[in-house]
């Protein structure tokens, strides 16, 4: 496994260009529809719109972007980044997918840190679009200065969480990280601490609400003292969370402490690979997904749902593949594939005829969302060619 991030031709989230673009519910039918979703039935109609604009000029299919922007001003207000700035994290084994000519990408290599110091700059950028606040905090002192703690996007005012940072925009935030020297070690059990710390305050809020905060925690190592910070973790856990792991190292021992710790909470714990290692193990058993770059961003900024979770698990069931399908797209209702197979990939035909394709993160090469090819392997005769694309040879871009 080695650490990816997807540089994605420059073009600021909030400059999108005008997309035609439809929020919210699916309209009844194979087409995509218009009608707006609950939480526009607020004072400002406009700033879901602009969002979604600004999500889309980043790749994100309409259903992804309206499930991201729902989930920021709905169910997660706040997300707090535990970010590893440690000395290791200077070591050169990590790489970036980088935009080239020709809407394809190439791998480069970059320390983890660089790959990280990306990824941390593409959440504030969701951030900022949404007004979802993400709180970004490092683990050491930066060692040139500046400050350790940040905040982006969201009124800090409606929500009793301390702001332990300056407020700044994406642009600021990305440079921030950028300019950090890894250095120190992995103080993870004071991190957590703090976050608990932070959150406390704030459960009456939100479970009034029925929110969570997303925890993030960005490492590429293990904690300087696995006990208590396994107590600090089971602590944190009792707290309305909802806890991710971004591992940023392929170290086998590292990646095996992460996937045993599960085992040792009681409420789940998300470990999230980097995206050319996600891809691997979600196409092994779901070959027929392109698992691009807007969606791995997606889980990274919190959005949850059971069947991300399932993905490289289990091989998806027909109707777990079109709910798949319809939550991505954010197409209308899709007939049943197992009752209705030919008029179920007719209706995704044209569902994906209007979404744009993405990047595969295992070869650098654009491509559709779903491989109709692949796809038809599910059917019970596995005879795709001859429902939808003849000689079988067809790839929906």
């Amino acid at each position: 496994m080695t650490p990816v991030a997807v540089a994605v031709p420059a073009m600021p989230l909030m400059a999108a260009q005008a997309l035609p673009v439809m929020v919210g519910m699916p309209a009844q039918g194979g087409a995509c529809g218009s009608q707006p979703p609950p939480f526009l039935a607020q004072e400002d109609e406009c700033q879901p719109a602009v969002a979604l604009q600004a999500l889309a000029s980043r790749g994100f299919p309409r259903g992804l972007a309206s499930e991201v922007l729902n989930s920021s001003t709905q169910s997660f207000p706040i997300r707090l980044w535990v970010v590893d700035n440690s000395g290791s994290m200077q070591v050169a084994d990590g790489s970036r997918l980088v935009a080239v000519a020709g809407g394809s990408s190439r791998m480069v290599r970059s320390t983890r840190w660089e790959e990280l110091a990306d990824t941390l700059g593409a959440i504030a950028e969701v951030s900022e679009a949404t007004g979802g606040r993400t709180d970004f905090l490092l683990l050491n002192p930066p060692t040139r200065g500046g400050p350790q703690h940040a905040s982006v996007g969201g009124d800090s005012s409606s929500l009793p969480v301390a702001q332990l940072g300056p407020q700044m925009g994406s642009g600021q935030l990305r440079a921030l990280m950028q300019s950090v020297s890894p250095a120190g070690g992995t103080p993870l059990t004071e991190a957590v601490m703090q976050v608990i710390s932070l959150l406390e305050p704030a459960v009456p809020h939100l479970t009034s609400r029925g929110q969570q905060a997303v925890v993030v925690l960005a490492t590429d190592g293990m904690p300087n003292h696995p006990p208590s910070f396994l107590s600090a973790l089971q602590h944190l856990q009792t707290l309305p969370v909802w806890l991710v792991v971004r591992l940023c190292t392929n170290d086998e021992a590292v990646v095996a402490y992460w996937n045993n710790l599960d085992k040792s909470l009681e409420a789940p714990l998300e470990v999230l690979d980097d995206e050319a290692g996600e891809a691997e193990e979600i196409t092994a058993l779901n070959p027929w997904l392109a698992y691009g770059p807007p969606l791995h961003l997606a889980r990274e900024f919190g959005l949850r749902h059971r069947l991300f979770d399932l993905l490289d698990e289990a091989v998806l069931t027909p109707s777990q593949v079109r709910t798949f399908i319809e939550l991505i797209l954010g197409c209308g209702p899709l007939p049943e594939p197992e009752l209705e197979w030919t008029s179920f990939m007719a209706e995704l035909k044209v569902a994906l005829s209007s979404a744009p394709s993405t990047v595969d993160p295992r070869n650098g090469q654009r491509a559709p969302w779903v491989n109709t090819r692949r796809l038809g392997r599910l059917h019970p005769s596995g005879a795709l060619g001859a429902v939808c694309c003849p000689g079988g040879a067809c790839t929906l871009l």
